[in-house]
């Protein structure tokens, strides 16, 4: 069994077992980049036990340097990203940065990770994770379009951005679901700020009406188990 706690935005923190990951971590309720509409459930100094946090790509709402270099530096959590996001992390200790590209397959502190192609022209470099826990398969779909070869993606959990704007809205969304097979939805990367703004009851009808996936929202702070 897996626990996935929303935390906000496109930051989860999964835990099975006496594993635990976090995804794209931005814990931050007043940043400079833009006004967040939505704060997130918890602080980075509320993280005291972490074993990798993956980071799909560089934009700022997906890779805090602070947060990171402030979660890493208390848990020792392994840094897994693109080489490129990772230059980004000037003050994080080298040895915990794990430089990953599209197409890797790897065990990481006796945790399963494929890393998948992400369409995200505004980034340099995105992907996205499939990560094996606890007996299931998550897949963390990061910023991206959809794309053909989600065909061959088999998961228990597909977590899909839903905001538009440079991502998958809801009808994108939906569409990638038609192409993967994935037992259960939860949406992210929406309503945190003013351009990604989108109703997420809306997206749950669609995927009930046009797909087998069973679609979870979760409010920030909110926790669901596969």
């Amino acid at each position: 069994m897996v626990e996935i706690n929303f935390l906000g935005h496109s930051t989860f923190l999964l835990k099975w077992d006496n594993k635990s990951v976090l995804t794209d971590p931005w814990l931050v309720s007043r940043p400079r980049e833009v006004r967040r509409l939505v704060p997130p459930a918890a602080t980075q100094e509320k993280i005291r036990k972490l074993d990798l946090i993956l980071i799909s790509h560089e934009h700022f709402d997906h890779c805090d340097p602070y947060d990171v270099t402030m979660i890493s530096g208390r848990t020792f959590a392994h840094i897994v990203a693109p080489q490129d996001t990772l230059g980004h992390l000037k003050n994080v200790n080298p040895r915990l940065k794990v430089s990953v590209r599209e197409g890797d397959s790897f065990s990481l502190n006796g945790i399963d990770l494929t890393v998948t192609p992400a369409k995200h022209p505004q980034s340099t470099y995105p992907v996205g994770y499939l990560l094996k826990a606890g007996g299931k398969t998550i897949y963390f779909a990061g910023d991206t379009y959809d794309y053909y070869d989600m065909l061959n993606i088999d998961a228990d959990l597909a977590i899909l951005p839903i905001g538009g704007t440079f991502t998958m809205d809801s009808l994108g969304a939906v569409s990638a679901l038609k192409k993967m097979r994935a037992k259960y939805v939860v949406p992210m990367h929406y309503n945190t700020f003013q351009r990604i703004q989108t109703d997420p009851l809306d997206f749950a009808r669609r995927v009930e009406e046009h797909t087998k996936t069973q679609p979870v929202i979760l409010r920030p702070g909110e926790r669901f188990e596969i």
